[in-house]
């Protein structure tokens, strides 16, 4: 670990107390989907932020509750997207939760097809150039096991490296990366409501799986509404009052895209899938009083099979910025000489130096919602 991640190690910043742990009974099984059904490599969207310009001359694009559209694995000119607010996730992004649907959903049929399979794990590419994950199997799963776990295995798994794989371009993005040519991504990078949504989304690919009625698709847009509405979805004029609201302290007024402080507030997790995540709520709308703020975990590993699975699989992660892991682990450290880092046991370490940069270039409560 670098000096300055041993300097500002701090361990995250989850919050709300006596929070409503949004879980099932046990970790939900995926179904097996024909061949023609399987999510194809997703098409990322273009996400926006909560606040109600991006440009000065710009106004933002606010999400309709009652008007989402229809899920697209490709065209997505049939989606509505932008920026809601609910009274228990705090701000959403629908480009974001419909991204990681559709990550969850096409790892969990690879993850699935190679626990059938009984291959000895499975390599992908990453949301941006130059990113890959290879997750190696310990063991073989049985016959038995095959019919019984591979689905929720499957699953719980896919959550756990979409989750990743989305969190780490929002690592990348801070350092610099960008896919939009001569334009700083920079305020994009952990706002406040990326891990939320990405969470969301999670839960929506489960949803969809879990659908007895529809095909993947219909499935996702049918299901997108109600889990909004379990969250206590709000109407266009109270994002606009909510970010209205945080003005000044999650985002500078006197600033606007691409510079980097417009964005004031960035919530970084802390890298660990047991722990429980809860989003930032804006205080003091009236709207969303009494409201319990939701919680959630990001898989169920350590609950399927009496927590056999929970550090199961192996897995390394190719970066795609090198420079990442140099200031995170510093020169020489194992991590440099591999050129790749271990998921999850490593990934900690580099969003605490995230946490730390964020602090010492946005200030000193800049990873805290007030």
């Amino acid at each position: 670990m670098s000096l300055l991640s041993r300097r500002c190690q701090t361990g995250g910043t989850l919050a709300a107390t006596g929070a409503l742990l949004l879980a099932l009974a046990g970790p939900a099984a995926g179904r097996p989907l024909p061949t023609d059904q399987t999510p194809p490599v997703p098409v990322g969207r273009g996400g926006t932020l909560p606040t109600p310009y991006t440009l000065a001359i710009l106004p933002n694009t606010l999400a309709d509750p009652s008007d989402l559209g229809q899920h697209s694995w490709r065209d997505h000119s049939s989606e509505t997207l932008g920026i809601l607010y609910a009274c228990r996730a705090g701000f959403l992004d629908l480009v974001h939760i419909r991204n990681a649907a559709d990550w969850t959903l096409h790892l969990q049929a690879r993850f699935l097809r190679a626990l059938l399979r009984g291959d000895p794990g499975l390599d992908f590419d990453g949301t941006d150039r130059g990113v890959r994950v290879q997750v190696t199997f310990p063991t073989v799963l049985t016959p038995a096991e095959r019919e019984t776990l591979a689905p929720a295995l499957a699953l719980q798994l896919a959550r756990r490296y979409a989750f990743f794989v989305l969190d780490w371009h929002e690592v990348m993005t801070w350092y610099g990366h960008s896919t939009l040519p001569l334009a700083s991504e920079r305020p994009s990078a952990f706002s406040v409501d990326d891990t939320a949504s990405h969470l969301v989304g999670l839960d929506l690919a489960e949803q969809a799986l879990a659908d007895p009625d529809r095909d993947l698709l219909p499935a996702l847009t049918a299901q997108l509404a109600p889990l909004l509405q379990s969250l206590d979805v709000q109407p266009r004029s109270q994002t606009t009052l909510a970010m209205e609201r945080v003005k000044g302290l999650w985002w500078n007024p006197h600033r606007s895209w691409p510079r980097n402080s417009f964005i004031s507030r960035r919530y970084v997790d802390a890298g660990q899938p047991e722990q429980p995540l809860t989003p930032w709520r804006v205080p003091g709308l009236a709207a969303c009083e009494g409201s319990v703020p939701a919680q959630w975990q990001v898989d169920q590993l350590d609950r399927l099979a009496e927590g056999r699975f929970l550090h199961w699989e192996q897995a390394r992660l190719q970066p795609g910025m090198p420079e990442i892991l140099r200031a995170s682990f510093g020169e020489g450290s194992p991590q440099v000489r591999a050129g790749t880092l271990a998921l999850p046991e490593d990934l900690p370490t580099v969003l605490d130096e995230v946490r730390c940069r964020v602090r010492e270039e946005l200030g000193p409560r800049a990873d805290q919602p007030d």
